[in-house]
């Protein structure tokens, strides 16, 4: 009696268990469907934006380009990364002309690994600066610090170095841009420090903990922090030669 009511309570749970989905094949066989997988993305480029607050500008610049303005993955007061419909059989061209843009310091096929990354890589970043060009042969260039003191720089105008470098900060190094930093409250600090009545300088763009600051003029106005934590990064890339 046991065995028939045991044998009645299995047939009931097997007949409410979800079933999966099958192929038939043709076959005897057939083949399970997995459910939940995450389709590739098709004719789609990720960006991230250069300065988060030219958001509107950039994405002038794309919809007026035949381009679609598809989506935000990142959408921060210090981070902005876009997906960008190319039409297709036009992701290398695109690809080539957003980069020389300067609008995006990263453009790459949107594929759930590169979405990954770059989020990743947006949220473990410790500091940022980004050198705007001048008129004259201001060096422009741009570095990416992480957490662990990882740097990613990557040069562009009146450089020694141009392209992308890497290297790792020592202890001592990211200690005292870490101490510089904790100084004083990031969010503290202005939007832009500048003076519009001067023509023609270079922008200075610092960015950390969500709160990015923009340095055009830098004058007795800039704090004494931010005008250490810039040199002292400077002075890491002189002792490389990446610039002079």
């Amino acid at each position: 009696m046991k065995f028939i009511y045991l044998s009645i309570l299995l047939l009931a749970l097997s007949c409410e268990a979800p079933k999966e989905k099958k192929i038939n094949t043709g076959t005897n066989a057939e083949i399970p469907v997995k459910k939940n997988i995450k389709e590739e993305p098709k004719n789609q480029l990720l960006g991230v934006l250069n300065n988060p607050k030219s958001l509107n500008e950039v994405k002038a610049l794309v919809t007026n380009s035949g381009l679609k303005w598809k989506n935000m993955l990142v959408d921060n007061d210090a981070s902005k990364i876009v997906v960008i419909e190319i039409p297709d059989g036009k992701l290398q061209e695109w690809t080539e002309r957003l980069n020389n843009s300067k609008e995006f310091r990263n453009i790459d096929v949107h594929t759930n690994a590169n979405a990954e990354k770059f989020i990743a890589r947006e949220k473990n970043t410790l500091l940022s600066i980004i050198k705007t060009p001048c008129m004259g042969d201001c060096p422009t260039y741009s570095v990416f610090i992480d957490k662990k003191g990882n740097v990613s720089y990557e040069g562009k105008e009146f450089v020694l170095e141009k392209g992308t470098k890497a290297f790792k900060l020592s202890e001592k190094e990211l200690t005292t841009i870490t101490s510089l930093l904790n100084k004083k409250n990031f969010s503290s600090y202005k939007d832009v420090y500048d003076n519009p009545q001067i023509m023609d300088l270079p922008s200075t763009y610092l960015t950390h903990d969500g709160k990015q600051v923009q340095v055009r003029l830098w004058n007795d106005d800039v704090p004494e922090e931010l005008m250490e934590l810039n040199e002292y990064i400077e002075g890491i890339l002189l002792d490389k030669k990446y610039f002079e």
